[in-house]
């Protein structure tokens, strides 16, 4: 419990001392949202989801606060998952029609996301939303998009500190991603008492995001010297995580648990801050229609893991230690094991074939989808050859698939 304690302890740290977005964290923190938007204006566009924020009082208990600061609003809604081109249309046609100085985004990743694109069209006032998708597209017209401030309400995507964001093109069936650190959110309150109303569904897939975001952000190898520390925030988060989701999934209000997993999910921003996502992340873009994207990367990790195995074997060790796991001196093997006997203890599916929705065509589409997707194959651990990836796109997908892991250690 003491070392629980230290690890917590030292996360907060990090966060408190993290420069690109000034995060303000702990239990209660929302109370301080008027303050910190009246920093920046006494007028902002407040972006939020769907139905669940007005049920579970979040949106009440933050439009009163703003009220209260003097502060006037507008409350965007209806941001759907795997937000379209469309919502962020909207949210931009709000900004400058009233000419809301800054945002405020109050939600999960999907409602973080949409805020930042809508960011960068009101903004920069030019173009189209497709000229920012890639790298570094929006820092060529402006430095930072309009003060965004979130307020992240699940424990997933570390939205709330990365420079990533992801929409859907609805007419493509695509999703397309910025990455861009004039994207990145001025202010974060990061209150782990707003992830209490999620449901057991929305705890698990958000926290096996986290989870994916800090264990391909560690093994990536491609980004190993953009920050010395990177490392060290990914194994601290996962520590907290691996004690934390378990916790959550058998009590939504064990204080405790929730408070690590606030602090696992924005670790894991702080490491794809300088580190990007491989092969599961990359995958899970094609099957947001038959499964949640923390389900798509969490399935798809154990495998992957396999086959970056042979480059990363020490890496992997330190992980399955994390876990609990057996060394038999097979690493790719040892940690596939660890992490589906993790995947047991939350009773989570750990092949593709145990979801009711997945058809074996999906296969033929992540493997279309990600061969064309060069970038990506590149900056995996074990890079994949494009005149190879289809053979070993397949090993690795059908490996998941059936739950089989020899073809893929034999790659």
């Amino acid at each position: 419990m003491k070392d629980l304690q230290k690890t917590m302890k030292e996360a907060e740290e990090i966060l408190e001392a993290w420069k690109p977005t000034r995060i303000t964290f702990g239990e209660g923190s929302i109370r301080k949202v008027g303050e910190i938007v009246k920093k920046y204006s006494n007028k902002v566009l407040v972006v939020v989801g769907q139905w669940s924020i007005k049920k579970s009082g979040v949106l009440d208990e933050v439009t009163g606060l703003l009220e209260r600061n003097g502060i006037q609003y507008q409350v965007c809604g209806g941001v759907e998952p795997n937000p379209s081109k469309e919502t962020v249309y909207r949210i931009a046609y709000h900004l400058l029609a009233k000419g809301f100085p800054c945002m405020l985004a109050v939600g999960g990743g999907s409602v973080m996301d949409a805020a930042k694109a809508a960011g960068i069209l009101a903004t920069v006032k030019e173009g189209d939303l497709d000229d920012y998708f890639g790298m570094g597209m929006v820092s060529k017209k402006i430095r930072r998009i309009i003060p965004l401030i979130v307020v992240p309400t699940t424990s997933g995507t570390g939205s709330e500190l990365t420079k990533i964001l992801v929409i859907t093109d609805t007419t493509l069936h695509v999703k397309k991603v910025t990455i861009d650190p004039a994207v990145v959110p001025i202010e974060g309150i990061v209150d782990p008492v707003l992830a209490y109303p999620c449901s057991h569904h929305v705890s698990l897939v958000t926290g096996l995001d986290a989870m994916t975001h800090l264990i391909e952000g560690y093994l990536n190898t491609v980004d190993e010297n953009a920050d010395p520390e990177c490392n060290g925030r990914a194994l601290l988060g996962l520590r907290l995580l691996f004690e934390g989701l378990p916790r959550v999934l058998e009590d939504g209000k064990d204080r405790e648990a929730r408070r690590m997993m606030s602090l696992a999910s924005s670790l894991g921003g702080s490491v794809l801050f300088f580190k990007q996502a491989g092969g599961p992340h990359l995958n899970s873009f094609s099957w947001s229609n038959v499964m949640d994207h923390g389900e798509a990367c969490a399935v798809m990790l154990p495998y992957y893991g396999a086959y970056y195995a042979p480059v990363v074997k020490d890496k992997l060790k330190i992980l399955t230690e994390i876990l609990g796991g057996k060394d038999s001196g097979n690493m790719a093997r040892d940690f596939a094991e660890g992490l589906l006997d993790f995947y047991k203890r939350l009773n989570f599916p750990s092949t593709l074939k145990a979801y009711e929705k997945f058809s074996k065509d999906l296969i033929d589409k992540a493997i279309k989808d990600a061969s064309q997707n060069r970038m990506k194959l590149e900056a995996m651990p074990r890079p994949i050859p494009a005149e190879k990836s289809e053979a070993v796109l397949r090993t690795i997908i059908e490996g998941a698939y059936h739950g089989t892991l020899e073809e893929i250690i034999r790659l």
